[in-house]
């Protein structure tokens, strides 16, 4: 009893208590407040900045880079050195389509990135070395006919590369890296990067194979549907843009043909990694079978996100399980440091497949900043 009577006279006076609390009758902060490191006579409106870049500002560049109008040729622009440019392509695709939104989600997806960003890794930051970097956008392209678009984007990519680059002694011509769009736009990126570069040796980060013969995919129905996403490569090869020096890294999809999907992948001059082989010979092993299989050569990276397992990349076209990690993938990249590279993508990210996280939009970003900083690390003379 004596405890209850207590109880109840505990929970009165604190509502009496909640009762008597008084709210001052002007703001919290007054507008002449000082800030830290402020004078005693406070920081005004006219005093704050707003040129400085923060993680929300400004148009939605790459890690906020600078954009520049870089399509039209008679146009007078600063010069760069390496360019972002997004193809919203994806008519090119045989499961999900929502690529052609991918330009624009990675460049979301890097907004925390930016300059005055050591890396802890090598500590260093690759914005604030030599190159001169820019955002060109994404290319105009139709979405009504597929073979019109490749061609769009050829001429795209051809005409940004053809300027003359910022810093001539360490490279005369600047170098692209492509934001999918589908891995369709990677055979326009390989004309337009042969008429600077020559055939090149082609690092592709992908589960699937994509040197399918158009007869086995697409082809069977029209010549217009024998360019898609899995017959690129194949192309590419037929049209003499690569090497026989090129490799596949982290293929584990099924095949169409089991014995002559992967004769023909040899005619077209690749050697296979297959996903599981990184838990035989582990990271090392990988990037040590890449750099011996390309050697000196001029090479191509491009990296298809559906690499990395859908756990950590579930916002793509054509998912296949028990695929890399995020981690595993940035430090594959970043071992290849010393190749020779003239040419990136980052392609099949469809965001409307993503989670809140945005996990894979995030590591799209991350994986785009990966390769602009071999280039980077490596100028190459055209």
């Amino acid at each position: 009893m004596k405890l209850s009577l207590l109880y109840h006279c505990s929970v009165f006076s604190l509502a009496v208590l909640a009762r008597e609390i008084i709210f001052p009758p002007i703001g919290a902060v007054n507008a002449y407040q000082r800030t830290l490191g402020g004078s005693s006579s406070g920081l005004l409106v006219d005093d704050v900045d707003i040129i400085s870049p923060s993680p929300f500002s400004g148009l939605p560049t790459f890690a906020h880079l600078p954009y520049i109008q870089c399509f039209d040729e008679t146009l007078d622009v600063p010069k760069y050195d390496i360019a972002f440019l997004g193809a919203p392509f994806d008519t090119g695709v045989t499961a999900r389509p929502g690529a052609r939104f991918g330009p624009d989600g990675i460049r979301q997806g890097s907004r925390r990135i930016s300059a005055y960003a050591t890396s802890v890794y090598t500590g260093e930051d690759s914005f604030q070395q030599w190159a001169t970097i820019v955002d060109c956008g994404n290319a105009p392209l139709t979405v009504l006919d597929n073979t019109v678009a490749l061609k769009q984007l050829q001429k795209a990519h051809k005409v940004i590369s053809a300027r003359a680059a910022n810093t001539t002694d360490k490279s005369s011509t600047p170098r692209i890296i492509m934001l999918g769009g589908d891995h369709t736009t990677t055979l326009a990126a390989l004309r337009s990067t042969y008429t600077h570069w020559g055939e090149v040796s082609v690092i592709h980060f992908d589960s699937h194979i994509d040197t399918w013969d158009p007869k086995a995919l697409g082809g069977g129905i029209s010549d217009y549907a024998a360019v898609n996403h899995g017959t690129f490569l194949h192309l590419a090869h037929e049209e003499g843009l690569i090497r026989n020096t090129s490799i596949h890294a982290g293929i584990r999809a099924p095949l169409i043909r089991p014995k002559g999907d992967l004769r023909n992948d040899l005619r077209c001059g690749f050697e296979i990694i297959k996903a599981r082989d990184i838990d035989r010979i582990g990271v090392s092993g990988v990037i040590e079978k890449l750099k011996e299989r390309v050697g000196n050569s001029r090479v191509y990276i491009s990296v298809d996100i559906d690499v990395l397992d859908p756990a950590f990349a579930p916002a793509t076209g054509t998912a296949e399980v028990g695929g890399w990690t995020t981690r595993e993938l940035l430090s594959i990249l970043d071992g290849l440091e010393g190749l020779r590279v003239v040419g990136a993508d980052i392609v099949e990210v469809a965001p409307i497949y993503d989670n809140p996280g945005e996990t894979t939009v995030l590591a799209a970003a991350e994986v785009a900043h990966s390769l602009m900083t071999l280039m980077v690390q490596t100028p190459v003379q055209a």
